[in-house]
């Protein structure tokens, strides 16, 4: 029994964690002020590569998973399946359902700092789950290891070197993107610090 609860606590911090995430990002996107780092890239990759927005998404998912799992598959788990393909889902879900398709000019950044907040933590409760993580937290976490650096030091220079890399390739990169890259760290690794507190988000031991 309380195996099988444990699971399901893993696969719904997942789940939920994957849902706030994909409202973060639809916030920054409909600000029009920037994107988050991979949206960068992908963009920027757009101007050379005849693919869609959403596929090539997929295949830097795809592409990312597979090689952490063989530097570590441990890492990769229902998390990993369920943030991959269900950011995306809840995104056309939220599109959908009418929501956030646009906002009023005076809206524009309150939207970017809310999103980029919310996606923060989006993304610190689904790895809190503890159910293997996406493939950009996968990198984000490799990094961690090999810099000996805190998660917010991490995410900043992950973050960085998506959006350079994003925006050499044509991507377009604005205030908005300054926004994303300096207050996600810092919102990423509060929860992962605090969130643990609370027994409805603790799934593994904290030290």
């Amino acid at each position: 029994m309380i195996g099988k609860e444990h699971l399901v606590k893993q696969f719904t911090l997942a789940l939920v964690g994957t849902f706030i995430a994909a409202v973060g990002i639809r916030l920054i996107v409909v600000s029009g002020l920037g994107a988050d780092a991979i949206s960068t890239l992908v963009l920027g990759l757009m101007q050379h590569i005849p693919f869609r927005f959403g596929t090539l998404s997929l295949l830097f998912n795809a592409i990312v998973l597979v090689i952490i799992f063989f530097y570590d598959r441990r890492m990769i788990g229902i998390g990993s399946v369920i943030n991959g393909f269900g950011v995306g889902i809840c995104l056309n879900l939220i599109e959908a359902a009418g929501l956030l398709h646009t906002i009023p000019q005076v809206l524009e950044y309150p939207s970017i700092l809310a999103g980029t907040i919310i996606f923060g933590i989006g993304t610190g409760i689904y790895l809190l789950a503890n159910a293997g993580s996406a493939a950009y937290e996968s990198l984000m976490i490799i990094l961690q290891r090999v810099l000996k650096v805190s998660v917010k030091t991490a995410r900043i220079i992950l973050d960085g070197s998506f959006f350079l890399v994003g925006y050499l390739l044509g991507g377009t990169v604005g205030l908005g993107t300054i926004i994303v890259l300096v207050l996600m760290g810092p919102s990423l690794e509060f929860t992962l610090n605090h969130f643990p507190k609370l027994k409805l988000f603790r799934v593994r031991r904290v030290n």
